[in-house]
């Protein structure tokens, strides 16, 4: 009787990192989109003639309200535009189904593989903070952006894959 449980376990072990995997794979298609539908701009308050408020087009959309750390790298002189309301709103059901599944993920790394659980826990801050675009950038290139985005998505995704050896 033992053994049949156990073995029920394993099944649904596999089946919830597998749904994880597919849920995972899903958001990075919408994270991709969101990425580029946002566009990027020069932060006029670095001190960058380049970016200076005054060489800013009127059509932009500035947030003097945006918050950033003034130990930062200079080189960190882009940001996200503003999000307008529909953005916004996108942007909050990503962050929510990326934090239901976050939390998915961390109770099956804790369960099977505890070991890479400050890893998972590490790049669940840097991609947390990708999906708020709380943080400068280095470049106005989006593609660029998101590859950056993605590395640390894959990292956790990669992690949640190999839980599938545990459960085999």
């Amino acid at each position: 009787m033992a053994v049949s449980q156990e073995i029920g376990k394993k099944i649904d072990g596999k089946k919830q990192i597998d749904n994880l995997i597919s849920e995972s794979n899903d958001m990075l298609k919408s994270l991709r989109e969101f990425f580029y539908m946002v566009p990027i701009q020069c932060d006029p308050y670095t001190g960058i003639d380049a970016c200076s408020v005054i060489n800013l087009p009127r059509m932009w959309e500035y947030d003097p309200d945006m918050k950033f750390d003034q130990s930062e790298d200079p080189a960190l002189h882009y940001r996200w535009f503003k999000l307008t309301q529909d953005q916004f709103l996108v942007q909050d059901e990503l962050f929510r189904r990326y934090i239901d599944w976050v939390s998915s993920a961390r109770e099956m790394v804790e369960k099977f593989s505890p070991e890479k659980l400050d890893e998972f826990d590490e790049e669940s801050k840097t991609v947390r903070k990708w999906i708020e675009m709380s943080e400068r950038l280095p470049s106005d290139d989006s593609k660029e952006m998101f590859l950056r985005f993605k590395k640390h998505f894959l990292s956790q995704q990669k992690i949640i894959s190999s839980l599938l050896e545990h459960v085999k």
